[in-house]
């Protein structure tokens, strides 16, 4: 997993669901709870040494971000809790499509 994420520069998290999911064979909302929670820690460090060398983000920023991930997770857990693990499947195939593509199309353009 490290090796394709820093040689390709694909998502860590996204690439450690794939492995619980079909290698490990987790549950999608297990596998996915597990990912988020190490991703959590990735994100916290990686943050955690920009503000040491003195990256400071902008403030109105920094809060949209925290606001709507929040938002985001609530509505996310609501509809995960809700769905079939044959909906969740569907549901990521199709948001990991979709950012697949928005990736290219940036890509492109720039």
């Amino acid at each position: 997993i490290g090796f394709i994420c820093g040689f390709v520069g694909a998502g860590g998290g996204m690439m450690l669901l794939l492995i619980l999911t079909s290698v490990l064979g987790y549950e999608l909302k297990t596998a996915v709870g597990t990912s988020v929670f190490i991703m959590a820690f990735t994100a916290f460090t990686g943050a955690s040494s920009h503000f040491m060398i003195g990256g400071i983000p902008d403030l109105k920023v920094l809060l949209l971000c925290i606001a709507f991930t929040f938002i985001g997770a609530q509505v996310s857990a609501k509809f995960a809790n809700k769905s079939s693990e044959k909906v969740l499947n569907r549901a990521l195939g199709i948001v990991l499509t979709a950012i697949g593509g928005m990736m290219i199309i940036m890509n492109m353009i720039a």
